[in-house]
């Protein structure tokens, strides 16, 4: 951006002087033709301009979209935008810059340019903004959690995102003419930048550039931040279950934002249908020891309720809990993928073992917990153990959101 002294600052017969200049430029027609400049424009038009840009901080624009072709309304939020917050900060100044408009916000705010600038190969209309700068929302980003989070789901991110906006008094001006059109003399056109915001005409980058529309305290363009790995809505297939009966996804396991995924494997069975229930039976005790962690974090007063983290693993691991437990939660650990049967021979014969990738949503996980701590404290009171301490992580628990 390049700062503009304001008109105030220069005598008044300066301005009109310039003023004067350009109205002696001829306003040569170059009907269909378009010039491409040599500016790179940091900043693209919204298709919308408001009042509040704050909803489009953090959006992620689509990895296929053509960097001529981005605007606000081709981004998108998702999970991951959590954590990527907009933040106010007081600005000033007045500024006179080259943006980029896409197909729509050009055609939404109806002015067309003869001027065209090159963004990553491509063309992108070219248009004019004078504006008097009054604030600017700025991308706070964990940074951490961010990549944890496109980890964890790449489809839930891109390689770029709205980073900031800029709220602003201003007008749009279009490129309709060469500068030098009607031999006016662009040494002397230089003194344009301590024009007004609102002049009519203006000489930039070796253009005549026209007022077409004019804007009051509305966040008009915004920035993109580059870097992020990921893919929204690319062919990337990170994180992504693979087809079946490849087995990939046993030796990476896929992750996912709305649960966790286990692995079960069967011991060799005579059959693939038991090799299969029994590797569901051993995907749902995983599914059993992973509450008992659950159980141990979910409570910051557990350390003084029931004794160690520990303490809630050994009474979930009790040979009866868990298969009552695993029993109960068939209805919550599905099966996803499956790989097998592997056929081994033994003396009673050929037997099988299948791996199945089972799915454990996170939506299930405070109900499965509470049913946990239920079968336990009835398996204390039956061995005539005090549960006080356990009922009153279980209320805790039942009164948790």
């Amino acid at each position: 951006m390049r700062f503009l002294p304001r008109a105030s600052r220069l005598p008044l017969a300066l301005v009109l002087a310039a003023g004067g200049l350009l109205g002696c430029a001829e306003n040569k027609n170059l009907g269909s033709r378009t010039t491409t400049l040599s500016t790179k424009p940091s900043i693209f038009l919204r298709v919308t301009p408001d009042g509040d840009a704050s909803g489009i901080i953090g959006a992620f624009v689509p990895d296929e979209l053509a960097d001529a072709e981005v605007d606000e309304a081709s981004a998108v939020r998702t999970r991951c935008s959590q954590h990527i917050k907009p933040r106010r900060l007081p600005a000033s100044g007045q500024f006179n810059e080259i943006a980029a408009a896409s197909t729509g916000a050009s055609g939404k705010l109806g002015v067309k340019s003869v001027a065209r600038v090159d963004i990553g190969g491509q063309s992108a209309e070219a248009l004019l903004v004078r504006y008097t700068l009054l604030e600017k929302l700025q991308a706070d980003v964990d940074e951490d959690n961010l990549q944890r989070c496109c980890a964890a789901d790449p489809s839930q991110c891109s390689k770029r995102y709205i980073s900031s906006a800029l709220l602003a008094d201003g007008n749009y001006y279009a490129a309709t003419d060469f500068a030098a059109g009607g031999g006016a003399d662009i040494e002397a056109l230089k003194l344009v930048d301590a024009l007004p915001v609102d002049a009519s005409v203006v000489y930039s980058s070796d253009m005549k550039w026209e007022r077409k529309v004019g804007f009051k305290r509305q966040y008009f363009a915004f920035s993109v931040q580059r870097g992020l790995a990921g893919g929204l809505g690319s062919s990337s297939t990170a994180g992504a279950t693979p087809a079946a009966n490849d087995c990939a996804w046993a030796r990476k396991v896929p992750t996912d934002l709305d649960g966790i995924y286990f692995v079960g494997v069967s011991n060799p069975m005579p059959s693939e249908k038991l090799a299969r229930e029994d590797a569901m039976r051993d995907a749902r005790d995983q599914v059993v020891k992973y509450l008992g962690e659950f159980l141990a974090d979910a409570s910051a007063s557990v350390q003084k309720t029931v004794g160690s983290a520990a303490d809630i693993q050994v009474l979930l691991d009790d040979t009866r809990v868990k298969e009552s437990l695993s029993a109960g939660f068939a209805r919550s650990v599905k099966d996803r993928e499956w790989c097998g049967p592997d056929e081994t021979a033994a003396p009673s014969g050929m037997k099988s073992t299948m791996k199945v990738l089972a799915f454990f949503p996170n939506s299930e996980r405070k109900t499965a917990g509470i049913v946990a701590l239920k079968t336990v404290i009835d398996k204390q009171k039956t061995a005539g153990q005090n549960t006080a301490a356990l009922e009153a992580m279980l209320r805790d628990m039942e009164k948790a959101p």
